[in-house]
């Protein structure tokens, strides 16, 4: 067994959410790990050919009635990154 320092706040967190799940802490954090742990194994595993996710050339659609202002402030969502 293992100790890990975390934040009051992080911990504060973390047990109110095992507790809406009806879990102790210690089975929340380590499902949470394990299933991080696997999602990145995903990505290890993906091919090295496999080009990068860009949005480089992406273009957004307009959405139907949106005024001029409102698709730039979505737009700016994209291009902050």
């Amino acid at each position: 067994m293992h100790t890990i320092e975390i934040s009051d706040d992080i911990y504060e967190k973390a047990k109110r959410t095992a507790a809406l799940d009806s879990i102790d802490v210690k089975t929340l954090i380590e499902g949470l790990v394990r299933r991080h742990a696997e999602y990145i194994e995903l990505f290890q595993d993906a091919s090295p050919d496999m080009p990068r996710f860009s949005l480089e050339h992406y273009e957004m659609d307009r959405v139907p009635g949106e005024s001029e202002e409102d698709y730039q402030e979505r737009l700016r969502m994209f291009t902050t990154l």
